[in-house]
Formats: C-alpha cells, sequence, structure tokens
C-alpha cells in the first residue's frame, strides 16, 4: 500500500510541476502564437472556448473509468450462490405445484 502512495504522490509532483512549464502555455509553435496573436479578442476568445471544449470530454471519460475501477475493486468478494438467490430454491416448498 505504500508503494502505491508513492507512485501516486510522485505522480503529482510531477503533475504540479509541468504547471510551471514554458510550453504549457502554447508559446513554443510559432505559426499558433502568431495566429492567435493577429486574430484579435474574439479569435483568442474562440480558442479558449474551443480548448475548453476539447478538454472536458476525455476527462469526464477518465473520471468514469476511475469511478467505475475503484467501485469493482471495493465490490464484495463473495458470489451469492446463483441456484439460491434466483432459481428460489432457498425455500423447502416450490413455488409452483404440478397438478397432474
Amino acid at each position: 500500500m505504500n508503494r502505491i502512495r508513492g507512485i501516486v504522490l510522485a505522480a503529482g509532483i510531477l503533475c504540479a510541476l509541468s504547471l510551471f512549464s514554458v510550453k504549457l502555455c502554447a508559446q513554443g509553435c510559432a505559426s499558433c502564437y502568431t495566429t492567435a496573436a493577429a486574430g484579435g479578442p474574439q479569435t483568442a476568445h474562440a480558442l479558449r472556448v474551443g480548448i475548453l471544449l476539447l478538454v472536458f470530454p476525455p476527462t469526464l471519460i477518465f473520471a468514469g473509468i476511475i469511478i467505475a475501477v475503484r467501485r469493482w475493486k471495493n465490490a464484495p468478494q463473495t458470489l451469492p450462490n446463483f441456484t439460491e438467490q434466483y432459481c428460489g430454491l432457498e425455500n423447502s416448498e416450490p413455488d409452483v405445484v404440478r397438478t397432474e
């Protein structure tokens, strides 16, 4: 368990340090920078909205996968007896009586 915590902590520190990267603001690409600078405020707004729209779906998908895995891992490990639970065999008396 301590090893997993160490890995998660290291990944968190790496993500936090990447926020201070120069290339995070997309200023490394000369073409992108000149296009955004020449467009004016409406182009800048459109780029910001487009970036947000492109970020949300993968984030939601990733969060959904993480939630599903955590629920799967925390699920009870014992399985009920299929015939007793779903076929009604836990009762000594049958539900349907045949008359012939």
